[in-house]
């Protein structure tokens, strides 16, 4: 129940931070966008539904994308060897733009990693990106890093308990 209010939660903010970029204006065309939602691990682009419904109503093009191993993109789980695999529809799709065109990246979870690796990869591309919620690498910050400190504390926890339940 917890996680389903804050997901909605999450949905009604980043709606309420993009409106104040999508506020409307007399030539409708000037202030369509393209948003490019990227779903978290675990997920895939049928997540962004309500964002997804919400934006295109107000007149933006949207596209919601799965990457790898995720939703209905036919990879498997196996065949992902670093992250680069995992965002790699993302970087197809970014490809694919016209030369001039922007687009407004939005990330949750896992797919902030994918997002970060857009905007080095195709900074002109990129009219803004957003991060809810969602993994924010930086040079402090470095997700491989993080992934060991979490293995590292997981492994922890799980020794202790374990002894404590011996003793």
């Amino acid at each position: 129940m917890e996680n389903m209010r804050v997901k909605h939660l999450v949905s009604f903010l980043l709606f309420l931070c993009l409106t104040r970029i999508c506020s409307p204006s007399p030539n409708p065309d000037a202030n369509q966008k393209h948003f490019v939602l990227v779903h978290g691990a675990g997920h895939g682009a049928w997540c962004w539904y309500k964002v997804s419904t919400l934006l295109t109503s107000i007149g933006h093009n949207v596209t919601a994308l799965d990457l790898a191993a995720s939703g209905v993109n036919p990879k498997q789980v196996q065949q992902l060897h670093s992250l680069s695999d995992y965002a790699e529809p993302l970087m197809r799709f970014m490809k694919s733009l016209l030369p001039m065109e922007r687009v407004i990246l939005v990330g949750h979870s896992m797919g902030g990693a994918a997002i970060s690796i857009a905007m080095e990869k195709f900074p002109e591309k990129i009219y803004i990106a957003v991060f809810a919620t969602a993994l924010m690498p930086g040079p402090a910050f470095n997700y491989f890093n993080l992934s060991s400190q979490v293995s590292s504390t997981d492994s922890q926890i799980t020794t202790s308990h374990t002894l404590s339940k011996k003793c």
